[in-house]
């Protein structure tokens, strides 16, 4: 049989075969891995440090920013769904979030979240832990998800905080209720 396939010859450079044994030193590339800070992520960019939330923290941006866990979730992955356990606030570094809910038989889209933006807010602002509506990431979203816990002080959800994530949900409430009543009118 002939084998017509071109012949390929090994690299005889520092990571060929030649150099094994002739003394050459084999190059290496060390990789160091550091987890992202949710606090240099957003000190970082000029729209998540003025956004209205990260705002709404004042002196305390640092320290809640610093207990919350920065996450990437890729195109199309459902972050969460209706009826989901959770009690976490998530702020959008980077990408966009669909924000779907529920009313009656029909579910509609209530917008989107992008940078800067929160969402997860319903379950922060009642005390709750199951997910008022769903999120499914639009592209490739970066974003860090923040304990209630970590929001409060003394037990309690701090007045600018509050306000800032109840206009957020009168918002997305108001357009749940436009978009139902919209589709029952047909």
């Amino acid at each position: 049989m002939n084998d017509e396939r071109p012949k390929v010859k090994a690299p005889s450079g520092p990571l060929g075969p030649a150099a094994a044994g002739s003394g050459e030193k084999e190059a290496v590339v060390r990789v160091e891995l550091k987890r992202a800070s949710a606090v240099d992520l957003v000190r970082a960019d000029k729209v998540l440090s003025g956004c209205a939330f990260v705002a709404s923290l004042g002196a305390r941006a640092n320290e809640v920013l610093g207990k919350g866990v920065v996450r990437r979730s890729p195109d199309k992955v459902v972050i969460f769904q209706k009826g989901d356990a959770g009690g976490a606030l998530l702020l959008v570094l980077a990408g966009e979030v669909r924000l779907l809910g529920r009313k009656g038989p029909d579910q509609v889209e209530l917008g989107s979240a992008r940078r800067g933006d929160v969402f997860g807010e319903t379950e922060v602002t009642a005390g709750t832990s199951v997910r008022s509506c769903s999120a499914v990431a639009h592209g490739t979203v970066d974003f860090v998800e923040l304990p209630r816990e970590a929001l409060l002080l003394s037990g309690t959800l701090p007045r600018p905080i509050s306000q800032v994530l109840e206009a957020v949900t009168r918002s997305r409430t108001a357009q749940l209720d436009e978009m139902a009543d919209f589709l029952n009118r047909w």
